[in-house]
């Protein structure tokens, strides 16, 4: 999994079924930068391919397939922040992130 394709599949993860615009929005802030769909549209079309998500009149959803693939990603991730100490928890970090989302941090 590409970096761009966790980026895509946390979108869809988020905010539920979204159009390739309305991914490369939420990409775009998390970036900091734009992201135009086009420059997506590798990712998208990989992530579909593995059955990570389905592609229905314009709209992705993450599928069950996605959902694993991400799992396992993210906490590859949490594991590489908290340098193998073992100190972060996935759950307690998913709550930091949500609450940082909601405050606008």
């Amino acid at each position: 999994m590409t970096v761009l394709e966790f980026c895509i599949g946390m979108a869809l993860a988020r905010r539920g079924s979204l159009t390739a615009r309305e991914i490369a929005g939420e990409v775009s802030t998390w970036l900091d930068k734009p992201v135009r769909c086009r420059m997506l549209n590798g990712q998208l079309k990989a992530i579909a391919a593995r059955g990570w998500a389905r592609l229905e009149a314009g709209t992705y959803t993450l599928s069950e397939a996605g959902t694993e693939a991400l799992r396992g990603f993210y906490s590859a991730l949490v594991r590489m922040l908290d340098g193998g100490r073992r100190l972060l928890d996935v759950a307690v970090f998913m709550s930091l992130i949500k609450e940082f989302e909601r405050s606008g941090s």
